[in-house]
């Protein structure tokens, strides 16, 4: 297993145990993240909080289950399923992500590729059109 898998790995593990100050290790301090892939990237270390912050903000908690994993260099593409609590509502997203990472296996680039959901609103953080405040 290679850096970019040991990576999501981390990442899935992390984020699923809730564990917020280790997942906000695995990135870069010039982290980018196209999150969705056609939105203004945001990046740093805030794009790495705010990423986690408004995700798991109060009535809201997401649990990741990668369907596939496929490591080439410091790449990996992840089928990602997405389980979502929202009060008490369970929704589901389903992507793909690309993570990339350094040479010391720090995730430098996050790109995810979703069909924004109609039968429920993500956080605006998340969605192609962004007001001043959410960064975009």
């Amino acid at each position: 297993m290679g850096l970019a898998r040991t990576a999501v790995d981390n990442h899935v593990a992390y984020w699923n145990a809730r564990d917020r100050a280790s997942w906000v290790k695995l990135f870069s301090d010039a982290v980018t993240f196209e999150d969705p892939v056609g939105t203004p990237p945001k990046t740093g270390v805030e794009a790495v909080r705010n990423s986690w912050d408004r995700s798991f903000r109060p009535g809201r908690r997401w649990h990741l289950r990668p369907r596939q994993i496929v490591e080439a260099g410091l790449e990996a593409a992840v089928v990602m399923h997405n389980e979502g609590h929202l009060g008490d509502r369970v929704v589901e997203v389903n992507g793909i992500e690309i993570f990339t990472v350094d040479a010391h296996g720090l995730i430098v680039s996050v790109r995810s590729f979703f069909d924004q959901p109609t039968e429920f609103a993500l956080d605006d953080y998340f969605t192609p059109v962004r007001s001043s405040a959410d960064g975009g």
